[in-house]
């Protein structure tokens, strides 16, 4: 997997060096780049080593494409920032002194927000619209019954989920997100789609299956 550090647009970088970087095998990087270049991820150029012989190194960086794809995440958070403030300002919102308190209060309503199973039963209904207990159950795997009613009822109690009784026979139960939890999905999604561009351009299952071949 290439990492945010190809993304600086002002860097060429040679295989060598980005292998050295991502600390992966220089064959899982050539494969990477060759897959990132077929699909318009990367660029290569040729640069000069030794004038006098014509001597010249291959170096990659980002396209012009992902390094628009950046400035405008960039410009994203800033405007999310400005965003923040201009509320907090208008709704005179102002942090507690104690910093400390404040850095729990948000720790708080991250981990009941975002901890484990919480994440998944939000992406999952965000991508559903609609899912039954057991379909929940069955898409997550490895949790068990007791700790997704657990989760379903904190959820519910949050006012990120809605629990709706259907009209059939037998009677079913099936959980949506309010529209609260689905702005909340929405507001998560360009983080972790910027994650997914700087962290991991290409998956490194794309670049173990070009490097096995056919």
């Amino acid at each position: 997997m290439l990492t945010a550090g190809t993304s600086d647009e002002a860097i060429l970088r040679n295989e060598a060096d980005l292998t050295r970087q991502v600390g992966i095998p220089k064959g899982r990087v050539s494969s990477a780049l060759a897959v990132g270049e077929e699909r318009g991820v990367f660029t290569r150029q040729a640069r000069p080593v030794n004038p006098r012989t014509g001597e010249s190194e291959i170096v990659w960086q980002l396209s012009p494409l992902f390094t628009d794809v950046h400035r405008k995440f960039a410009d994203f958070a800033e405007a999310s920032s400005r965003l923040c403030r201009d509320v907090a300002e208008a709704a005179s919102i102002r942090p507690p002194m104690d910093s400390r308190r404040n850095v729990d209060f948000n720790l708080q309503i991250a981990k009941t927000i975002f901890g484990k199973w919480s994440v998944d039963i939000l992406a999952l209904l965000y991508s559903k619209r609609a899912a039954g207990f057991q379909e929940i159950q069955r898409a997550l795997s490895r949790i068990s019954g007791r700790v997704l009613s657990l989760k379903l009822g904190q959820m519910e109690r949050l006012g990120l989920l809605r629990r709706d009784v259907l009209g059939t026979k037998p009677p079913r139960v099936q959980y949506s997100l309010t529209s609260k939890g689905l702005r909340t999905a929405m507001l998560g999604e360009p983080v972790f789609l910027y994650l997914r561009i700087a962290e991991g351009l290409l998956s490194s299952e794309d670049a173990e299956n070009s490097a096995r071949g056919p």
